[in-house]
């Protein structure tokens, strides 16, 4: 007889590395007006960021660009008597919305980060921040994952032959799902809002303030197999 089992293992593991992604928007009536503001923005920011801090600007990459025009409809008056049994619209442009996203990613570390934080709100740009706290690599941690998995699925086994009164042999076949893991994430804020201060405070004191308040959670990753086993009487 065979017997079919899942085997599950997860540990808590603390973050390795932070992947930082900021989003700029401008807006004007012509194309190149909203190209040449938003541009500006990105521009400025980087510019911003590297001078102040240990950042570069070949660290920051562009993953996502957009311009596009928007419109919204406005309905016409009716004129005529004729005009009262139409839809009479008028569409109507909205102007160019220019969108641009950036990402850097670097190893966990308070200092970077809360520094990162603190310029950032003091940018001129207003970029929306998002921060993710992940793991460079999370086969470091499949091996002792597969192991408690199986061991996890060899116990279900053995105690589902001992209530059927038999024995177990070997298991003759092992299905291993991908890498699962459950990262922590920073609240999508802009630069303006949650951590945004006087312009004129020390930059330092903002920098010991979130350090002292930005506490990401472990991030939990896990492994699950499916197992078949053969039984003897």
């Amino acid at each position: 007889m065979q017997i079919f089992v899942d085997g599950y293992a997860e540990k808590q593991v603390a973050p390795d590395q932070i992947i930082a992604c900021a989003s700029f928007h401008a807006h004007a009536n012509e194309y190149s007006e909203a190209m040449r503001r938003g541009v500006e923005k990105v521009k400025s920011f980087i510019e911003y960021i590297e001078n102040e801090s240990d950042f570069e600007a070949k660290d920051f990459k562009t993953y996502a660009y957009n311009i596009s025009e928007h419109f919204h409809t406005n309905r016409i008056e009716a004129k005529t008597e004729e005009d009262l049994t139409k839809n009479l619209t008028r569409r109507v442009s909205d102007g160019f919305f220019f969108e641009q996203w950036l990402q850097i990613i670097f190893d966990y570390n308070k200092e970077r980060l809360a520094k990162l934080l603190a310029l950032t709100s003091n940018s001129d740009s207003f970029p929306h921040l998002h921060i993710e706290f992940t793991l460079k690599d999370y086969r470091d941690h499949q091996r002792q994952l597969l192991a408690d998995a199986f061991a996890d699925a060899r116990s279900k086994a053995s105690a589902l032959v001992m209530a059927a009164d038999k024995h177990l042999r070997d298991c003759v076949r092992v299905d291993i799902d991908g890498h699962h893991a459950a990262a922590a994430y920073g609240s999508d804020s802009a630069a303006a809002g949650l951590f945004k201060a006087d312009r004129d405070a020390d930059i330092q004191e903002q920098i010991k303030a979130i350090d002292e308040t930005f506490r990401p959670d472990d991030i939990t990753v896990s492994k699950a197999i499916s197992s078949v086993w053969e039984t003897s009487d």
